[in-house]
């Protein structure tokens, strides 16, 4: 028990105690377990027998709400101080109750929260009938991010290390209006839904690389950054980089067989 309170209260921010899903790691912990269930379980016994759900009209207000709220993120970081050489140069965290410092703080709960709702999109698959898209890579990288996200809220609640939400945002501002405007027979939308999806892959690829650059400007000497955050974090995004890079490649051989 004292191990416990150590690490899970004494050990982490106290401004984040009482957040939503911030607090003891076994909601976070059972989110992930109802998840699974849900996924490989019961969701599909239920849908065993039932025409698959269309749900064109809701996945397009989930796209703009993704697009919506990633826009607010980062507006949030830049408010909160953030700039571009968070990159590379050390920024610990401020924990102490200073508006901006607090502000860097809620950040990473946005992040945590919007994890929490990206589970629904495994969900939305099974009940739309699309197993094929419910591979190791989807799920392992919202499982990952979602625990990520709890860990980073916790205990990070701040640093150079904000980098990877705004890099993250980003890219979820671009592949959610995506999403949406390829929904749409819209002569423009799928001019410009064309002119992306190739990207889309590759864009993350190049967001996972410039991650892991960052958190190695974080193992700087001297910077007091969260080292036990990065040595969860840093080998995580290697993971996605081969899980990312071994679907672009099927993608691609896919595509040149298709060609021929």
């Amino acid at each position: 028990m004292e191990l416990y309170n150590y690490y899970i209260w004494e050990n982490a921010d106290p401004r984040t105690h009482n957040w939503f899903l911030a607090g003891s790691p076994f909601p976070m912990l059972g989110v992930i377990v109802i998840y699974l269930s849900l996924v490989y379980f019961i969701v599909p016994k239920y849908m065993e027998n039932r025409e698959p759900y269309k749900m064109k009209t809701f996945l397009g207000f989930y796209n703009l709400f993704q697009v919506g709220y990633c826009i607010m993120v980062v507006v949030k970081c830049l408010q909160a101080g953030w700039t571009p050489d968070y990159f590379y140069r050390c920024y610990e965290t401020d924990y102490s109750n200073n508006p901006k410092a607090v502000m860097m703080a809620e950040v990473t709960w946005y992040i945590l929260f919007i994890k929490f709702v990206e589970l629904l999109e495994t969900i939305l698959f099974v009940l739309r009938k699309k197993q094929n898209q419910v591979s190791f890579l989807h799920v392992y990288h919202h499982i990952s991010t979602f625990f990520i996200a709890y860990i980073f809220c916790k205990y990070v609640g701040g640093s150079m290390l904000v980098f990877s939400i705004v890099a993250n945002s980003i890219i979820h501002i671009i592949m959610y209006s995506y999403y949406f405007i390829s929904a749409y027979d819209v002569a423009i939308f799928k001019y410009v839904a064309g002119k992306v999806k190739r990207y889309i892959t590759s864009m993350q690829l190049i967001q996972f690389v410039l991650l892991t650059t960052n958190n190695l400007f974080g193992l700087q000497p001297g910077c007091k950054t969260c080292k036990p955050f990065l040595a969860m974090y840093i080998p995580n995004v290697f993971v996605l980089i081969y899980l990312f890079s071994n679907f672009y490649k099927k993608s691609y051989d896919r595509k040149q067989c298709k060609d021929k």
